[in-house]
């Protein structure tokens, strides 16, 4: 009988699809849902002294607009074009994107209309 192990490099070298883990579990999920146009509208505040670490964001709208979340200085950082009525939109990112300390995250959108955004992660 043979007997060799052989490590699977592979599974953390593959160029297509790498491994990513990550350190925390995401264990805070804040859904809000808004019919009019919103300008700045704050949808995650840090407890003091913390970082948000967003893993993921989904939205949905019933009306075409442009999503857009913005930081620190109203820097947007992710801009998002439901184009038509019923529209959605999933992203789970392969590392989290993380914050400044006590660093907000805002939304702003292009019009009027129903829309539902979803935003997961944990903070540090």
């Amino acid at each position: 009988m043979d007997n060799k192990i052989r490590a699977n490099y592979k599974v953390f070298n593959d160029e297509v699809r790498p491994l990513f883990t990550r350190e925390q579990t995401s264990n805070i999920i804040l859904y809000n849902t808004f019919s009019t146009a919103q300008t700045n509208t704050v949808l995650w505040t840090p407890v003091t002294g913390k970082r948000i670490c967003l893993t993921a964001v989904e939205a949905s709208s019933l009306a075409a607009l442009v999503v857009t979340l913005t930081r620190a200085g109203n820097a947007p950082f992710l801009s998002v074009a439901l184009t038509t009525t019923m529209a959605a939109f999933s992203e789970s990112f392969p590392s989290p994107v993380i914050f400044s300390a006590n660093e907000r995250i805002s939304l702003t959108t292009s019009a009027a209309g129903t829309m539902y955004i979803t935003l997961i992660g944990y903070e540090v």
